[in-house]
């Protein structure tokens, strides 16, 4: 069967909210949207529980809902973008109720906002409680599929970004369906989008779909561009310890609503650490929780005094219960800190362009600069959908411009489908469970390079074995050179042996894939040298 070949205006990887919106805010072009299943099935948008943050309650106000971004990212956040992304955000919140997105109201017609951490007010605008990213993707879906102007390319996998002299002509990929052959899928386009997602599969424990390993990002570094901030992985603490691959989440805002944090002996170990007890910021709350847990005590999450309207209010949390048995009326939740949203990722500008012309990101793949060291819950969805807006209106203002030429060696740069597949889920399993271990919430030198010497032993023995590894392989070595290179503790990134937050540390770490082999050698090298050194003395 001879290669596929489109030729639209903008291509979009990635059916999350990042990528939806910036569809719909591209009409009238020729967009193709390109997923690796259906349409928003398996992404992190539709299993997102808390919602949206906006200042949309009586008390609130804009600019404290920019005080309290800036406090939780840890002076590294660029200013003007939270002012840009939060200025946003009721037009966000009316964009999508014209949609027909439904939000909880009150009976005076008011929304019934939620609290989470480290938020000075209620401001969490939710839908059916815990079930925010259910609705929201359903009312964006409805809206694309009822538009002319996008095209949806389901079941494809994009291998690579077509880029030649810092300029993008497209992308290639395949049919991801086993019971198709391969064929090429040949997308020649000028400007390439990519709302891919996160990367929290590349951990053991994580909240996020398995197919979140950080795609976006190993695309965008082999073609070329720059990343930034690696190192800063939030991690969530109340993933429901259940048994699960995925972790099922508990959103903050159950805690929003009166939830405590208890060992097993009930005592509140948050209490006196912050002012806010168990609303303080999630990387002090997931730091305190994983303490407990290196103390040998068992952590839960104790809904006993929330309302008895649970079922209703969080019906996602109340089902993960229900199967595993539990009844969070009378029993305790046995919980664990799980990788829940990268922070780093594709270096952009304000503009949403990344430092490869004609190609932009928005969502969890990019590094706006609003999140900083730390992101302030309920941010994400609308710094996705502020960007996605912004990206479109960009890429708008561009004239269109068709790719004159396609390089045929782009042809032959296709990844091979994995050839042993249980073989390549063994070392996939090895590579998450090793970065679990030792570039989890509390990091050190000795961690550091640790991980680093099993990433390299898996790279040597699986041989590329399969284009996911790969790609986690990738984005693994990416995040421990980020890692290493902090040496200081700052928002979510905790180092034992740097346990104090420095000024000389109020930097970005910019990487491109060109680094890499002299970052690892001089990681390798030091290490090698400061042993011998010891041995020696």
């Amino acid at each position: 069967m001879a290669d596929s070949i489109f030729r639209p205006d903008v291509v979009i990887v990635g059916s999350g909210v990042a990528g939806l919106t910036t569809a719909l805010n591209l009409a009238p072009r020729k967009v193709c949207i390109i997923t690796k299943s259906t349409l928003g099935v398996n992404t992190s948008s539709m299993w997102a529980q808390g919602g949206i943050a906006a200042a949309v309650g009586i008390n609130d106000s804009v600019k404290s809902h920019i005080e309290d971004t800036v406090a939780t990212a840890k002076g590294l956040a660029d200013e003007n973008v939270i002012v840009k992304v939060v200025n946003e955000a009721k037009n966000i919140i009316n964009d999508l109720e014209s949609f027909g997105v439904n939000f909880d109201k009150n009976d005076d017609g008011s929304f019934d906002l939620g609290l989470e951490a480290a938020h000075s007010n209620k401001r969490i605008v939710r839908s059916k409680g815990d079930s925010s990213g259910i609705e929201i993707m359903r009312g964006l879906i409805e809206k694309v599929l009822n538009s002319n102007n996008i095209t949806i390319l389901e079941n494809v996998s994009i291998d690579s970004i077509m880029s030649e002299n810092n300029t993008i002509h497209g992308v290639i990929g395949r049919l991801a369906q086993d019971n198709i052959p391969d064929n090429h899928v040949i997308i020649e386009c000028s400007n390439v989008v990519l709302a891919t997602g996160g990367l929290g599969g590349i951990f053991a424990n994580t909240t996020n779909p398995r197919s979140s390993y950080g795609e976006g990002i190993a695309l965008a570094a082999q073609a070329g561009a720059v990343l930034t901030d690696m190192e800063f992985i939030q991690f969530h603490p109340t993933g429901l310890d259940f048994g699960l691959d995925p972790t099922p989440l508990a959103t903050e805002a159950i805690r929003g609503d009166g939830a405590y944090l208890v060992n097993q002996n009930e005592e509140r170990f948050m209490l006196g650490v912050h002012p806010e007890n168990e609303l303080a910021p999630r990387d002090l709350v997931a730091q305190n929780l994983f303490k407990q847990i290196e103390q040998g005590n068992s952590v839960f999450l104790d809904c006993r005094k929330v309302s008895n309207e649970f079922e209703t209010k969080y019906p996602q949390v109340a089902s993960y219960c229900q199967a595993a048995g539990l009844d969070p009326k009378i029993d305790l939740l046995p919980i664990l800190p799980v990788a829940h949203y990268h922070i780093g990722g594709v270096k952009t500008d304000l503009e949403g362009k990344t430092s490869i012309e004609g190609l932009w990101c928005c969502g969890e793949v990019a590094a706006t600069g609003i999140h900083g060291a730390n992101r302030l819950a309920s941010n994400s969805l609308l710094e996705s959908m502020v960007f996605g807006r912004i990206v479109a209106k960009n890429i708008n203002s561009l004239p269109i411009k068709r790719v004159s030429k396609i390089n045929p060696d782009f042809i032959r740069m296709y990844k091979e489908k994995t050839k042993n597949r249980i073989r390549a889920k063994k070392y996939i399993w090895q590579l998450r469970s090793s970065m679990m271990r030792n570039i989890g919430i509390v990091r050190n030198h000795s961690s550091i390079v640790r991980g680093l010497h099993d990433i390299l032993k898996i790279e040597r023995e699986s041989k590329g074995l399969s284009a996911k590894l790969n790609d986690m392989i990738l984005v693994s070595k990416f995040i421990i050179i980020g890692a290493y290179l902090r040496k200081e503790s700052r928002g979510c990134h905790l180092r034992s042996d740097y346990k104090n937050t420095e000024d000389n540390f109020i930097l970005h770490f910019d990487l491109k894939f060109s680094d890499l082999d002299s970052k690892i050698t001089e990681i390798l090298n030091l290490t090698y040298n400061a042993n011998h050194k010891q041995v020696v003395n």
